[in-house]
């Protein structure tokens, strides 16, 4: 006889066939197994095998980790809330079987840990989501660690293979299938730091300390190192926060790889959350590959742990750092976006419009000063390289400006001042300095982009290969079209960054822009 059984006095139903999973962005099915997983890797396992019969219609998720105590499995486990909130892991207690709820006859679950065992039957019916405890027992769990069993229905009885099943994973939990980078995980890398301002990551922390194993029916998943397809590979630190820095690395491949691998891989403990290309456009872009360790970043992740929160403060920052890290590399590589040289002068249309940002609040923030950390040499300094992104400030040996200081973009002549980054002679010690914001001009062909124009966050780029482009040089309408152009880029810049973008917010803002540059 059951323990427990919980009735619920909420709508349930609808949260669970509604509200979680609008939730996110993939099948939901899908969606339930990476969720599976990441509750199974914050117990700390050392191995998570999935196994599947096709013919019943079963799909297993077991580890062998630390389990759940009691008041973890009645309370969080199957509370049912519209939302969760991101702690120190990658998972949400029971959102895996929440989802599958959708999908499932039933949903079993069994732990076991030091203190406690018991299992759990869930299934879905009408409004309501009853479930039933069995204290003290386990159906077929011999050991600690936690099984969830989904009982498929007739309908997705047959949508699990283990092809698709080894797929996900790949593309999720990549970094944890291939043996090298799994030992960073470990903690088996040595840290090996030199220079000042240089902290340790929180990877070495051994988040993963007992090794990790991935089965599908009995097989192991392994992924093919990373690094022994790179033909070349550089390491980079990346600042969070100024006082927190994450590791990773650019990587080129000696040809062209899998779609899945493609670009720079940004984690938080082993879970690729996003691959992007931080806004740039490089040549050659099906070679590029990276990885960034960064557990900081597991509170801006979205619900669905797909992506990060737009307009996030922690993300945000880690975004200009990496950006002009990838932007430095890419000029190193002989891979960067090619600008074309200003064949007009930009002067007067960058004046104009940073004019209508600053009276724009929507978008004040890319024509307002902004707080940066700044280079400041140390008493027994020498000159040293100025880095990317890092200001030239009055006062600093070899800086270049009486006032208070313009910014060093990638792509800029570097200046020679002090850095805080590793390398020859003495280090300079980061101070903060309000600085001159202003977004800048530049042009591109590239036939291939549906875009007008793009903005990566410093620079708006004009696709002088558009169609539009074209017809607007012809009628003799330019200026309209790149004022245009610039609008909508950086309204789209916006929206990308707002937690509720509408088509609403879009329009709106767009009038309000054009209204400003008519009076203007």
């Amino acid at each position: 006889m059951a323990t427990y059984e919980g009735i619920s006095k909420v709508d349930v139903g609808h949260l669970i066939r509604v509200i979680i999973p609008k939730q996110y962005k993939i099948d939901i099915r899908k969606a339930s197994l990476v969720e599976l997983v990441a509750n199974a890797l914050d117990a700390n396992p050392s191995v998570i095998e999935i196994n599947l019969d096709q013919e019943k219609g079963i799909l297993e998720v077991s580890d062998d980790g630390s389990g759940m105590g009691k008041e973890k499995f009645y309370e969080e486990y199957h509370d049912i809330t519209p939302s969760k909130t991101l702690g120190s892991g990658i998972g949400f207690a029971g959102q895996g079987a929440k989802l599958a709820l959708n999908f499932c006859s039933k949903v079993v679950t069994e732990t076991c840990s030091t203190l406690y065992k018991g299992y759990s039957e869930w299934r879905l019916d009408g409004k309501d989501a009853p479930y039933q405890i069995f204290d003290g027992e386990t159906l077929s769990l011999k050991s600690l660690g936690t099984k969830v069993i989904l009982h498929l229905d007739n309908e997705n009885k047959t949508f699990y293979t283990t092809d698709l099943i080894e797929k996900i994973l790949k593309e999720h939990y990549f970094p944890l299938l291939d043996e090298s980078l799994l030992k960073v995980y470990m903690g088996k890398l040595p840290v090996s730091v030199e220079g000042r301002g240089i902290s340790p990551a929180f990877i070495y922390k051994a988040v993963y300390a007992r090794g990790l194993k991935f089965f599908v029916n009995a097989k192991q998943v392994i992924q093919k190192p990373l690094q022994d397809i790179l033909g070349e590979q550089k390491e980079v630190w990346i600042t969070i926060q100024r006082k927190k820095k994450v590791k990773g690395f650019f990587g080129l491949a000696a040809e062209e790889i899998g779609e899945t691998l493609q670009g720079v891989a940004v984690c938080s403990f082993g879970k690729v959350i996003e691959r992007t290309w931080f806004k740039k456009e490089p040549r050659e872009k099906q070679r590029i590959v990276g990885w960034i360790e960064a557990p900081p970043l597991i509170k801006a992740v979205t619900t669905d742990k797909c992506s990060f929160q737009q307009g996030n403060k922690i993300w945000e920052g880690f975004f200009r750092n990496a950006q002009a890290e990838f932007a430095k590399w890419l000029e190193e590589v002989g891979l960067a976006e090619k600008l074309l040289e200003k064949k007009a002068d930009f002067s007067n249309l960058e004046r104009e419009i940073n004019s209508i940002l600053k009276n724009l609040p929507e978008l004040a923030v890319f024509a307002s000063r902004v707080q940066r950390d700044v280079a400041i040499l140390d008493e027994t300094g020498e000159q040293r390289e100025l880095g990317e992104g890092t200001q030239k400030v009055k006062g600093t040996k070899g800086g270049e400006t009486g006032g208070e200081g313009v910014s060093v973009y990638p792509g800029d002549e570097p200046g020679q001042a002090p850095s805080e980054k590793f390398g020859s002679g003495p280090t300079a010690t980061s101070h903060q300095r309000s600085i001159r914001g202003s977004i800048r001009l530049g042009q591109e062909e590239n036939p291939d982009s549906e875009k007008e124009a793009r903005f990566d966050g410093e620079t708006v780029i004009i696709n002088v290969s558009h169609p539009a482009y074209k017809r607007a040089e012809k009628d003799k309408l330019l200026n309209y079209h790149q004022i245009k152009s610039i609008a909508l880029s950086l309204i789209e810049f916006n929206l990308d960054r707002d937690p509720e973008p509408s088509y609403r917010k879009a329009f709106e803002l767009s009038q309000k822009f054009f209204r400003l540059w008519g009076e203007q």
